[in-house]
């Protein structure tokens, strides 16, 4: 059986948690960077999660939310980082959060970039927090000062994390790994759905197959209500923890009718690829999918499904995922699974009365049975709802709280109502006051899945009292709140929608809110539409709508408008004044109607419109907090932005002829984002917008004609984000270096000033032709003009990218929070020493830094690209504590580097490279028969090249210090049929070159987890000779062999390994439609006293590692199919005749 949280015998005394975990964390240490990541794959991994968002309002003392939060979450993690004890909110958080948790040890630290000691004693960075803290409060105050010490040093004792000991994707991993175990090990939590749930799960279980290693589909079907998306989220809450990935879908008809299958796809591959990937048509995104989960065992869960067409293209076989996946599918229709071949189908069916009884009392009285005198009244409201869960928690919802006479009533009306499902529902409905009636009803016809923030703002100024009404909503059952998301069941939607249906059954026109596609077209081509219409929204994916110019002139009390391909036949002459929220995608007039006031618009989204310029003069839309009109190709100005004081968004990308901003912006005292990307012909901004005290983040790139940053920009104190990467800035203002909230900064492609004369040369036309060739040939590009940077004390991502830098700036060093620096395609020699300086850097590229000639001393554990530094030789010399950076480096091309370089001065744990080579070291002496390669790109599958080595008795000595692989590989042209970047979406580069090692025992995968690879991207990977990949598998690195008892039984003793017998096979693995072509590889058992015959390039590499005493390495790679095998026997290391290869088969 799957490993599963198994539900509590006693459900009253079961706490009821409403998050998983409570994230702890200071907010300008963090938010932008390590605890966002967390954040995300936590939920990717469907781990319920409360992260305090900065719109939490932040006074002297925690919020009641907070505090909420705190007593509804099973454990909480603690980011402890250097400015944590600086914000009395943190501090008053770890309070309350020990209060409640300590005992049940549920407290989790992570020492994010601080020594646990330091956190325990107050000392190093937390000593100038609380030399401020006992300043600032007075001697009545003192106590609190202490507690929050005393707090300190109890979290400092925990068992935590030390992320400067991890890579941050491995820390991320394993704080997962270690969740998942804790949430294992307490009860099942879903108290009032798991009544009746036992059998319908013993069933699944048997259907679901724990342990067998095959795809299978498994068809979940029954009418609504009946609790087939409830089964669905439990089988995601026992078994997801066995999976890579768990997806779920919710909704899928719904959805897939409101944004097409398009966004379903999309939704798909985020969850794998933790971004938004970008695809155009429903055939391309299959491909991917497919490509994506082909090598993973993924939880793929897709909820309520009436159309074949919807699995044809989100789950369309077997072959689409890896081994041991299992598909879950939900639907009203068996025959829909029938048709699909869906073998494996279980059928949901009504509670018995008795289960019945349970699930109503638990929403009508808080537990499992009625009280006394309502025996007889509960039993017969349980016989109209006729053993329908969604019926029995909405009557139960309704009628908690109530006097005996209101039951009586109720079930008079249910008799009235015919008993129906909708009728039953009906009741529910039927109590709500108006204002929640109308809420109700918008939800069902347009926000069902969205985000509550933007519903409420949206309702809210409508009058409706959102935040209110949507409680009542939620306490009467009739809507639940799931990650910040809106979610109404299908059954009160169709309710909600039949109730607007009945407001004028033969006109559309007469209804208050339209949603249908194909009767948002009637209205508007027909021009029927009335005062009666207050909402429209239409299919994006529809066909295209040919309207008249005045349909919507009867329409005086549209409130909200969402429209995509609707022509019309004139310019439009009448929109509402009432419109909130006006988004209509290809808006096809060049103007607004010219009397169109919408006082109380929020958001104006009209992307891809036809719009040329605004209105004259001022308009006062002082409500209005987004105006978005991306890629509008003939818009050359904004309007006047004084009527716009509450603007927080402006988004203008891809407006290639707007030329001009209309200098009022720089008076928006708001405003968070302005994004003006791509705006082509944009010649300069409003001095004043610079200075914008509230804006967040700046999106200049490419901007091609600006080409200055003025001194105002220093005065931007909020601004955290700013690209300005391909502009014609040439030279950065000394203000910069007061924004001290900035966590990214991109400068790529900006390349310096031009000398005055190279502008002149079309004036000297008639001038000699070789007076004229000799000044294009002076031409010598200078470099990007850089203040000191020191100041920058909250930079984490630092792009100088092709900015033609003879010098790296030293001060660079300064910047004490930098995570990732880029510099590549520069031009100069060498880098600062300050740059070891770096404590957090984890990414270094310094790619087609042509003139490279030697790497300095950087921090341990940094991540460094060197690919085509043709004149990199050598690596500053030090010792094996200062060199521990080099964990993981690329080479390519790199033939002064891998001709002149002394590996003798690299005391480092290295755990693998790539350099150019074409021969194995003879110091592995176990090595395969060259492989023979055909080019047939008829087949771009993964090809495996297995080694396998035979442990015999009396191999384990205490002397054995682990194991060494090594490859030979070469590039080839890539097959034009294969797309890679489809296998790892979530790297930032093109990658195209792919090869990965795994390790299994006895057919168990040891490195299923964490398997090394080397992936090249489609520049560095153009390697023009072949090259040498070596990794290393030390016996001590528990990072690597973590779980291994999970995979084979280890007999007790010395870590079990001198119990291990048998097979161990290490298997490279390279696609060959991405060009790579495994030529031969070698492996060897390592003992002491071995490393000695190593040839000296690698020898104090390969001795560093495997003293060292833990691994981190890279995320979990393809898996591939078994193919042929090559074998060496390893007999004892004092035996005669050592080793001996025997070549049992060779891959073809």
């Amino acid at each position: 059986m799957y490993r599963r949280r198994t539900s509590s015998s006693s459900p009253s005394t079961t706490p009821q948690w409403k998050y998983d975990v409570f994230l702890s964390f200071r907010g300008d240490d963090t938010r932008r960077g390590f605890t966002d990541h967390l954040y995300e794959t936590l939920r990717a991994q469907g781990i319920i999660t409360f992260r305090d968002e900065p719109k939490i309002s932040k006074g002297k003392s925690i919020s009641g939310e907070l505090v909420a939060a705190i007593e509804g979450s099973k454990f909480a993690l603690i980011v402890l980082s250097q400015n944590y004890a600086s914000s009395t909110w943190c501090l008053d958080e770890l309070l309350h959060i020990l209060k409640f948790m300590e005992a049940r040890e549920a407290v989790l630290p992570i020492f994010y970039y601080v020594d646990p000691s330091h956190v325990r004693k107050q000392t190093g960075c937390f000593e100038k927090a609380f030399t401020q803290l006992e300043e600032r409060f007075s001697s009545d105050d003192k106590t609190k000062v202490q507690e929050w010490r005393d707090a300190l040093a109890k979290v400092a004792d925990f068992s935590g994390w030390k992320a400067k000991d991890w890579y941050e994707t491995l820390l991320i991993k394993d704080i997962i790994d270690v969740i998942w175990k804790r949430l294992r090990s307490t009860s099942f939590t879903f108290v009032e759905n798991s009544v009746g749930l036992d059998s319908s799960m013993n069933s699944i279980d048997l259907l679901l197959g724990a342990g067998v290693d095959d795809v299978r589909f498994i068809g979940i079907w029954g009418m609504g209500g009946i609790g087939k998306t409830t089964i669905a989220r439990v089988v995601r809450e026992r078994i997801s923890p066995e999976f890579e990935f768990s997806i779920f879908l919710e909704n899928v008809s719904d959805n897939v009718q409101k944004g097409g299958l398009i966004s379903q796809q999309r939704e798909i591959l985020s969850w794998i690829s933790m971004k938004t990937i970008d695809i155009f048509d429903v055939h391309e995104g299959s491909t991917m999918i497919r490509r994506l989960l082909r090598h993973k065992k993924v939880l793929l869960i897709l909820d309520d499904v009436t159309n074949s067409d919807h699995l044809d293209y989100l789950a369309g076989k077997q072959e689409w995922f890896g081994s041991g996946s299992r598909v879950l599918i939900t639907t009203r229709n068996e025959h829909l699974l029938i048709e699909r071949e869906v073998e494996r189908r279980f059928q949901v069916k009504r509670l018995n009365h008795d289960d019945a009884l349970k699930l109503f009392s638990w929403k009508a009285f808080g537990k499992d049975h009625p009280e006394k005198n309502y025996i007889d009244l509960s039993s017969c409201v349980v016989s109209y709802a006729d053993g329908l869960p969604l019926a029995l928690k909405v009557l139960g919802s309704f009628l908690r709280g109530r006097h005996v006479s209101a039951w009586n009533s109720a079930l008079g009306k249910l008799r009235d109502l015919c008993n129906t499902v909708l009728g039953t529902l009906q009741i529910s409905y039927d109590d709500l006051d108006d204002r929640e009636k109308k809420i109700f009803l918008d939800i069902a016809c347009f926000f069902n899945g969205e985000k509550e923030d933007r519903v409420i703002e949206i309702l809210d100024s409508c009058g409706f009292c959102a935040c209110i009404g949507i409680d009542v909503l939620i306490e009467k059952s009739l809507l639940t709140n799931s990650y910040g998301t809106l979610w109404m069941h299908q059954l009160l939607q169709e309710m909600g929608r039949e109730l607007v249906n009945r407001e004028c059954l033969d006109e559309p026109g007469n209804r208050s809110r339209l949603w249908r596609h194909e009767e948002g077209k009637h209205v508007l081509s027909k021009n029927t539409g009335t005062d009666a219409v207050e909402s429209i929204t239409m299919d994006k994916t529809g066909p295209v709508v040919h309207a008249d110019a005045k349909c919507f002139s009867r329409m005086k009390k549209l409130r909200l408008l969402n429209l995509a391909n609707v022509n019309l036949s004139n310019d439009l002459e009448y929109l509402s004044d009432n419109l909130r929220s006006l988004e209509w995608d290809g808006y096809p007039s060049k103007y607004f109607p010219l009397h169109f006031n919408p006082e109380n618009l929020l958001e104006l989204n009209m992307c891809h419109s036809h719009i040329e310029s605004f209105w004259t003069g001022v308009k006062l839309l002082y409500n209005l907090k987004i105006f978005k009109l991306s890629h509008s190709l003939n818009l050359v100005n904004t309007p006047d932005f004084r009527g716009f004081p509450n603007l927080e968004y402006l988004i203008l990308e891809g407006c290639i002829r707007l030329y001009k901003v209309d200098p009022s912006l720089g008076m928006l005292e708001r405003i968070t984002q302005i994004n003006l990307k791509d705006c082509k012909s944009l010649v300069h901004l409003p001095r004043s917008v610079y200075g914008l005290k509230s804006v967040k983040v700046l999106n200049l790139s490419g901007c091609s004609k600006l080409d200055k940053l003025p001194n105002e920009l220093g005065n931007a104190e909020c601004l955290e984000e700013l690209d300005v990467s391909g502009t014609s800035v040439r030279e950065l203002s000394s203000s910069i270096v007061r924004l001290k909230s900035l966590t990214v900064l991109n400068f790529r492609g900006c390349k310096g000033p031009s000398p005055k004369f190279w502008n002149l040369l079309s004036l000297f036309q008639l001038f000699l032709s070789l007076f004229q060739r000799f000044l294009i040939r002076s031409r010598v590009p200078t470099p990007l003009l850089l203040p000191s940077l020191s100041g920058l004390v909250s930079l984490k991502k630092l792009t100088l990218s092709d900015c033609n830098l003879l010098v790296v700036p030293n001060d660079l060093s300064c910047l004490s929070s930098l995570t990732d620096l880029d510099l590549s395609r520069n031009q100069f020699v060498s880098l600062p020493n300050g740059i070891s300086l770096l404590s957090r850097l984890q990414f270094l590229n310094l790619e087609y830094c042509e003139r490279l000639q030697e790497l300095p001393e950087v921090p341990q554990r940094v991540i460094a690209v060197v690919n085509n530094c043709i004149s990199l030789e050598r690596i500053a010399r030090g010792s094996t504590e200062k060199f521990q950076w080099l964990r993981s480096t690329q080479c390519i091309n790199c033939f002064k580097f891998a001709e002149t370089h002394d590996f003798r001065s690299l005391e480092v744990p290295i755990i693998q490279f790539v350099v150019p080579g074409n021969e194995i070291p003879e110091w592995f002496n176990h090595k395969s028969a060259e492989y023979i390669y055909q080019k047939e790109w008829f087949n771009p599958q993964s090809v495996e090249y297995p080694l396998s080595v035979e442990l015999r008795p009396g191999w384990f000595t205490e002397k054995w210090m682990g194991f060494a692989v090594c490859l030979v590989f070469a590039i080839q042209e890539r097959s034009p049929n294969c797309d890679p970047a489809l296998d790892y979406p979530s790297f930032d580069y093109n990658y195209t070159h792919i090869i990965t090692c795994k390790v299994d025992i006895n057919g168990k995968e040891m490195t299923a987890r964490r398997r090394p690879f080397a992936v090249l991207n489609a520049e560095s990977g153009q390697a023009v000779s072949d090259h040498l990949w070596v990794v290393f598998f030390p016996r001590h690195f528990p990072q690597l062999w973590k779980g291994i008892s999970d995979q084979i039984e280890l007999p007790s003793g010395t870590e079990g390994w001198q119990g291990i017998f048998g097979q161990i096979t290490f298997s490279i693995t390279a696609r060959v439609g991405h060009g790579v072509i495994v030529k031969q590889s070698a492996a060897r058992l390592v003992y002491e006293g071995d490393l000695e015959e190593l040839d000296p390039r690698f020898s104090f590499s390969l001795m560093a590692c495997f003293s060292t005493d833990e691994w981190n390495g890279t995320t979990t790679a393809m898996r591939a199919t078994t193919t042929g095998t090559t074998r060496v026997m390893i007999l004892p290391p004092n035996a005669s005749g050592l080793m001996e290869m025997k070549n049992y088969n060779k891959r073809i």
